[in-house]
Order: C-alpha cells, then structure tokens, then sequence
C-alpha cells in the first residue's frame, strides 16, 4: 500500500504538496484459456496481496465484440470454468486481482472459441471398430485419436483419422485386442478438449 503526491516545478519555485491518495498496488495477473470438456477454463497465477478475482468476458457476435461482462466475482482460487458458454461462440476473457476496494489493470486476454467435446460411442463391426460421435456446434471437422491395451498398460495416444463427417470405422483393429478411441471437435487453430473416450474389444 503506497501514497502518492505531486508538487508542480518552475525553476526554485515549487507548488504545495496537495492531500496525498493511497492505493495497494495489485499486479495484472496472467491468464490462460482452454477448451474444457464443459466450458472454457480461465486460469491465471496467485497475485501477492489478492484476496479474491473477478472474470470477465466478451463475446464476438455480428462482426462486433460485446463489452466486457462480469461473469464471476469473489473468485477465491486461480482457476474458473465458465459453463454458460456455448459451443460456437468466440469468446474473450480477463481477470482483475482485488483486494477491498482495491483491484489490479486488466491484463490483455486471448480470444478463443469454445467447441463442445464429441461423445464417442463405439461398436464391433464386420471390417473393424467403429466410432461414432454427435455434432459439435461450430466444428468444422474432428479428429479422431486410438490407442490400445496391451500387457496390462495402455498405449500412448495416436490420431487414426481427420474428419468432417461423424464417423470412422477403424480396419486396422486386429481381433482380441481392446482399443479406446476419442475425437477432438476442430475449427481452425481451435480445439476441444478430449477427455471423453469409449473403449471396446474386438
């Protein structure tokens, strides 16, 4: 917490130093948005001498960003996920450290759009494995990733197939072997998240 004066200056002659203003300077934190299996999750670092944090969020809509909206306040924690938001939508966000009537800058923010994550389902057919997902709003195509279960351990994550359609059939799924497969909605440089998965034994 810090006061402040100014005293105007011409030469040796000095004005009188005005009634000083306090203010507890609280640094902008940094935020990061990404795609959560819901929503978009905010998160940003811990600010020194932040009791709590309020979002803010913008939406772009009609070629135009909205202004800024708050859309949680008394955020105790560093981390928010906005469920509200709908798949689609490109979408801004911010944060303000506060402590009292005392709240930081707004740091400058990202604009990202969320996609809904697909959920897959999976089943056995004559020539392999298909997976099969809904429509995710906004997604212009989707990726489509595998991986196996072998020797009581899975196997990393591979992507098997990029899509615009809501389907795959996997012909390389070799019988008695168990598989998990998931697809990651795509518009762009812009992704969902993939947390959902569906596994199955040929």
């Amino acid at each position: 917490t810090v006061k402040y004066t100014v005293r105007a200056v011409n030469g040796d002659n000095t004005s009188a130093a005005p009634a000083s203003i306090s203010v507890k300077f609280l640094a902008a934190p940094t935020i990061k948005v990404t795609n959560a299996a819901k929503g978009i999750t905010v998160s940003w670092n811990k600010i020194s001498g932040a009791k709590t944090y309020n979002v803010y969020r913008s939406v772009y809509s009609g070629g135009k960003w909205s202004g800024w909206k708050a859309i949680k306040t008394g955020v105790t924690g560093t981390s928010f996920t906005d469920t509200t938001v709908k798949s689609g939508t490109t979408v801004n966000y911010t944060v303000r450290a506060v402590n009292g009537k005392y709240t930081s800058a707004a740091p400058g923010s990202t604009a990202t759009k969320f996609l809904a994550q697909p959920t897959v389902k999976v089943a056995k057919t004559s020539s392999g494995i298909k997976a099969s997902w809904g429509k995710s709003a906004g997604a212009t195509g989707y990726i489509v990733y595998r991986r196996t279960y072998t020797n009581g351990a899975w196997s990393g994550w591979t992507k098997s197939k990029t899509t615009t359609g809501l389907s795959y059939t996997d012909t390389t799924a070799k019988k008695g072997v168990t598989y998990q497969y998931m697809a990651r909605a795509y518009n762009g440089s812009y992704k969902s998240s993939y947390t959902n998965s569906a596994s199955i034994k040929r």
